[in-house]
């Protein structure tokens, strides 16, 4: 048992500093695909358009409005247009870590290579599905928040289904505590994994 915490100890430190580096060059491209991937989704469930999105250092900005025409009984046009400003590196900060400590766990693993591949693949689609789902419930969220400005907004909105307060809390859990422990729940995946395969 020792020196396999040796050995995994010792795989992560030489992976980490390549991996970071990856990560640096890659972060911006996988933070944008995020995060208009789900912004896009939200606000065509709600028959908002993304008009335009564009970075700015670390962030992105989108910008949505409504496409049906919002009118009052007198005609009068009462359209919105907003822009959310969303900072992915609050949800993948951890990214080199985790992928250090699947590539260390798959390295060290006495499994056969076709078992190594599956393990390091679902570990990918894991952590990929959880910054997706983080994303797409801050997006209806968010969406959800821009109700509260005025009561066409509402009408306009509530004509579909409203992420509820529950779906809020479980964005803020995986927002705020998931995302800090996503290298040790990925670890854990990978080392169970391996060891049954044993």
């Amino acid at each position: 048992m020792r020196s396999s915490i040796l050995k995994l100890t010792l795989a992560f430190l030489l992976l980490f500093g390549p991996v970071l580096v990856g990560w640096i060059y890659l972060k911006e491209y996988y933070n944008y695909f995020i995060t208009s991937s789900t912004f896009h989704l939200a606000a065509s469930y709600y028959k908002l358009i993304p008009i335009k999105s564009s970075v700015h250092g670390k962030e992105v900005v989108f910008t949505i409005k409504n496409e049906i025409p919002l009118r009052d009984i007198n005609g009068k046009s009462h359209d919105f247009e907003f822009d959310i400003s969303i900072d992915m590196e609050a949800v993948t900060f951890n990214v080199p870590l985790t992928l250090s400590i699947l590539l260390a766990i798959i390295l060290i693993a006495k499994v056969p290579r076709q078992r190594k591949w599956e393990v390091f693949l679902t570990g990918i689609a894991l952590l990929f599905l959880l910054h997706m789902a983080s994303m797409l419930l801050f997006a209806l969220c968010t969406i959800k928040a821009i109700t509260t400005v005025n009561p066409y907004i509402h009408y306009y909105i509530y004509q579909h289904f409203v992420a509820g307060e529950l779906l809020c809390a479980i964005k803020d859990f995986l927002i705020n505590y998931a995302a800090r422990f996503e290298p040790f729940l990925i670890a854990f995946y990978a080392w169970i994994t391996v060891n049954r395969s044993r």
